[in-house]
């Protein structure tokens, strides 16, 4: 299946090389989770933490087809879309 991934920030440099404004078509077996698609970006190796935990722990944003996602654990559908924005801070 094909993901379509948009990446910020220090997340830009695990997209694959020629990846124009921080978007690439990712693809990845039937059944992949958004665990296994952080894996397999080593987005989980840049920021230091198990892919089921950049969310809880790393503070980063995650919205799958423009809705916000905190569980990991869900299964993509085929051409859907995932953002992944650093965390947010105010003053």
């Amino acid at each position: 299946m094909q993901i379509e991934v948009q990446l910020f920030s220090i997340l830009r440099d695990c997209l694959p090389a020629g990846a124009e404004r921080g978007q690439a078509t990712i693809r990845l077996p039937n059944g992949a989770t958004l665990a296994d698609l952080i894996t397999h970006l080593g987005i989980d190796r840049r920021l230091g933490y198990h892919a089921t935990e950049i969310e809880q722990k790393a503070g980063w944003q995650v919205l799958v087809c423009g809705r916000y996602e905190a569980d990991m654990t869900r299964t993509l559908q085929d051409g859907d879309q995932v953002r992944i924005f650093p965390p947010v801070a105010g003053g």
